[in-house]
């Protein structure tokens, strides 16, 4: 389980996000949706604290951290139990994928070399990189690279996997691959947080919906509520824009 409260974000005199609340149980697929610098990004990097946010509550498991008193433990406390995979892949260069899966393993999680490369071969696997495991990350292609990502996230069995924009930086003919394994791996014991634009398969595979617009969550509810009933205009517009996606 994931929540968030009063949770804050600014750049300079720009509030980023603002005055966030949600909640999200394990297992389910909350997807944030929203146009271009509403925030969605940033509330993903704040989760992790890859960027750290200004104020606020989280809630991981059992375990409550106010941004106000988080040290530096609890920050690595957080990040164990968190996963991103990244639009741009995040690949290391010079690691293969066998490597790039492992290095969490070793260098956070402190496993045996064995122990890592066994788990990183099983979660390489799963993602379909069986036979491409010895590649670096030049001789994969977008969708093969984020295969690895996401089998890097797997590996560490986190509480939460965020997905930032997973298949923006992939040709069109590839997206269908990631969004098949996406759907593939959801509705497990880990929770997923997904920013995406693909707006049909965020229907399908949600099962809570929020629509950022500049920094506030504007609406949220099931899939059915906002893309078929949703309560403000601003909404109902942004999802007019996408082609498939009636209200």
């Amino acid at each position: 389980m994931l929540k968030l409260e009063q949770w804050n974000k600014s750049f300079n005199n720009n509030q980023v996000l603002n005055n966030i609340h949600m909640e999200v149980s394990t297992g389910d697929v909350l997807t944030i949706i929203g146009s271009s610098g509403s925030g969605k990004s940033t509330l993903l990097r704040t989760i992790n604290f890859l960027e750290q946010p200004d104020s606020g509550l989280i809630t991981l498991g059992t375990q409550t951290y106010d941004v106000a008193h988080v040290s530096k433990q609890d920050i690595l406390a957080i990040r164990r139990q968190t996963a991103m995979v990244f639009q741009n892949y995040a690949l290391f260069s010079k690691k293969t994928a066998l490597e790039n899966v492992m290095e969490n393993l070793l260098m956070v999680q402190k496993l045996p070399e064995s122990e890592a490369r066994d788990k990183a071969s099983h979660y390489l696997e799963q993602v379909g990189m069986a036979n491409r495991m010895d590649y670096y990350p030049s001789r994969l292609s977008g969708g093969q690279q984020q295969r690895v990502g996401i089998a890097r996230a797997l590996a560490i069995q986190p509480e939460v996997i965020l997905f930032d924009e997973p298949t923006s930086a992939l040709d069109p003919e590839l997206v269908g691959g990631i969004l098949e394994l996406i759907q593939d791996i959801a509705h497990n014991d880990t929770t997923m947080i997904l920013v995406t634009h693909e707006m049909t398969f965020a229907k399908e595979v949600s099962d809570y919906v929020i629509f950022l617009d500049q920094g506030h969550i504007l609406e949220d509810g099931s899939p059915a509520q906002v893309f078929e009933q949703p309560k403000h205009e601003r909404t109902k517009q942004f999802i007019q824009g996408f082609s498939g996606v009636m209200v």
